[in-house]
């Protein structure tokens, strides 16, 4: 019995390692700037170590600690954002440096990755928040102005953007399974008209299967109308399907075509956001590369414009 319970004694102390510590021991120091004691940190809000798990505490002390030259932290958000924005990644990955078009830039709730113009945010970027919300899209004058798009919580946003907000026409998105639409139970998609960053005038809900729940006016971001919505609209879906070459499409359709507002995704990690007509990408769209660069412009029947 003595043996098993010195054997188990040594196991517990070599599984605590470094973090025999908790965040009250780190903190002190990682506000005063020490890059170690960030990612220790960073670690203890991820972990739970002495507090509660905290993805917000999380990324602003590793982002602190990345940012002050400490590379386990730099290693960690390069792999954090490997898929959600490649070119952040590849930032902290590789040389860690601004490239000649693109700028990095820290500020209190994030960091910002892109073009510059004047010293402000001018051109196509990424913004990243502490509380994980990601922006990539075009700016205008250090606001998100253009078409872009936005992953928060579980959901994500695409479309034009005003002054910062979505303003314009565009798509929301619930991502999560078993969540919908706020004032709108059992919808998972909107796509019409936003304003003041919220549905605001003509859209079209729709619920997990694809099929149209409702058709009409929005007001702050909820149906002005009876809802769902007692009209049939069946020749009009959300559709997402799998390619045989491997790209995938989700997007709205009428009689079978993809028709509205879509995200058409390549087998690479492309893909291409915006307006379609009779099967073709036509308008405004945004154009993110496989490396996480990006571009806007305009299509028309299927080819870029500008």
């Amino acid at each position: 019995m003595r043996r098993h319970i010195l054997i188990y004694i040594i196991c517990a102390c070599a599984t605590t390692g470094a973090f025999s510590q908790t965040l009250g021991d780190y903190l002190p120091a990682a506000r005063s700037g020490n890059t170690t004691a960030q990612f220790n940190a960073a670690q203890c809000y991820r972990y739970g170590w002495g507090t509660q798990p905290n993805l917000t505490e999380w990324l602003h002390y590793l982002r602190l600690s990345a940012e002050g030259g400490e590379v386990r932290a730099q290693q960690a958000l390069a792999e954090h954002y490997r898929t959600l924005a490649p070119e952040l990644a590849a930032y902290w990955a590789l040389r860690r440096t601004s490239s000649p078009n693109n700028h990095y830039h820290s500020f209190d709730d994030g960091c910002y990755y892109g073009e510059l113009l004047g010293g402000m945010r001018d051109g196509h970027g990424t913004y990243a928040w502490d509380n994980g919300t990601l922006y990539f899209g075009a700016w205008e004058s250090g606001e998100r102005h253009g078409m872009g798009a936005t992953y928060f919580d579980n959901q994500r946003t695409y479309g034009t953007h005003r002054r910062g907000q979505m303003e314009g026409y565009g798509a929301l998105i619930v991502t999560t399974e078993g969540h919908w639409l706020s004032g709108a139970e059992g919808s998972v998609c909107y796509v019409g008209y936003f304003e003041g960053g919220l549905p605001n005038g003509t859209g079209t809900l729709y619920d997990n299967k694809g099929r149209v729940t409702y058709y009409g006016n929005f007001k702050d971001g909820k149906p002005t109308a009876q809802y769902p919505t007692t009209e049939s609209y069946n020749s009009y879906r959300w559709t997402r399907e799998v390619l045989p070459n491997g790209d995938s499409w989700e997007g709205e359709s009428h009689e079978g075509m993809r028709e509205g507002f879509g995200i058409y995704r390549w087998a690479d990690g492309s893909w291409w956001c915006g307006f379609w007509n009779e099967g073709l990408r036509e308008g405004d769209g945004l154009f993110v590369r496989s490396d996480g660069a990006f571009m806007t412009g305009t299509w028309t029947s299927g080819e870029f414009e500008n």
